[in-house]
């Protein structure tokens, strides 16, 4: 089987001001405003979802093909990411890689700005297998949906993961999204929106997926399963961290670590035997790798090998890994 990540590859640009916004903001002349602020630190690092993805799975020894478009400044990532199937990746020459622009102030308000750049652009069409497993996070709207719908139609089993990109999405689309989804996985902000734009009820959720998987940052994450009348829900608890240094890429590990315990459990998944899954062990995999990314500031600059991740994960729930 192959695993084929759909979703964005961005550039983070973020930005350090040693003060307050505040201080340099006027409330009553806010109708006519015009601030600069020198930052004191700039970095430039690698992210968008797809992506971190992508590289998550590596550090797991996954060889995943990922899928997206990028510009002419796409170098540095493409170097970055040396080893990794880029076979689905489009380069468009005349145009830049979608970047994000982060300035954070010393109380952690942040004024951000977003360029979409070549994600609004398509990406190359892989030829899927019906073994093959998808996962569509986020990224160019009209191709998140055109992917579910190819998928749908091969019979290719796919992880639905509308992130960020959910408001974009009408009622009509992410009902239809949801039921053509094997796996619909989103944060609890993300199901109240989900709830909102669909008017379903998470019961209503579940079933038109199959399997909801709900994460809740630090308090853990949570399974449920709608199968042949049959429902199953599983609480799985966050993994122990040595410090929290960045949130942001904690989502995009959890479902590298999900996509490894699929796998690992294939056959049973592919037939549709949900029930079967040893889902706390799934759960479990997908909370590590999460734990993994929030000790580290960006979303691509955590590092560990396969062993060294076996054995944390003894460590951490009492259980062999092996």
């Amino acid at each position: 089987m192959n695993i084929f990540v759909y979703g964005s590859i961005v550039y983070d640009r973020i930005m350090d001001f040693p003060g307050l916004f505040k201080d340099h903001i006027l409330p009553d002349q806010i109708h006519n405003l015009s601030v600069s602020f020198v930052v004191n630190q700039f970095k430039e690092t690698f992210g968008g979802a797809g992506a971190n993805i992508a590289y998550n799975l590596a550090l797991l020894e996954e060889k995943p093909i990922l899928c997206g478009a990028v510009g002419k400044d796409f170098g540095k990532y493409g170097e970055h990411f040396s080893g990794l199937n880029l076979s689905g990746v489009k380069v468009y020459a005349n145009e830049f890689t979608a970047s994000a622009y982060i300035m954070t102030d010393k109380n952690d308000n942040q004024i951000t700005g977003f360029f979409p750049g070549t994600m609004r652009r398509s990406s190359y069409a892989p030829v899927f297998k019906k073994s093959d497993l998808l996962i569509i996070a986020p990224g160019n709207q009209d191709e998140m949906r055109q992917w579910a719908e190819r998928a749908s139609q091969l019979q290719l089993a796919f992880i639905f993961d509308p992130g960020q990109q959910i408001i974009q999405f009408s009622r009509q689309q992410l009902r239809r999204a949801l039921s053509l989804a094997t796996v619909y996985i989103v944060n609890d902000y993300e199901l109240s929106l989900t709830k909102k734009i669909t008017g379903y009820s998470n019961e209503q959720i579940r079933s038109q997926a199959g399997i909801l998987i709900t994460t809740f940052g630090g308090h853990g994450s949570q399974i449920e399963i709608s199968h042949n009348k049959e429902d199953a829900k599983f609480n799985i608890p966050a993994a122990g961290v040595k410090a929290v240094k960045d949130p942001t890429g904690a989502g995009d590990a959890y479902r590298a670590g999900l996509i490894k315990g699929l796998k690992e459990q294939w056959p049973d998944f592919r037939q549709g035997n949900y029930l079967r899954l040893d889902w706390r062990r799934i759960g479990r995999l997908a909370s590590l790798s999460s734990a993994y990314a929030v000790e580290c500031y960006g979303t691509q600059n955590h590092r560990y090998s396969l062993t060294q991740f076996k054995k944390r994960y003894n460590l951490t729930f009492k259980a062999s890994y092996d």
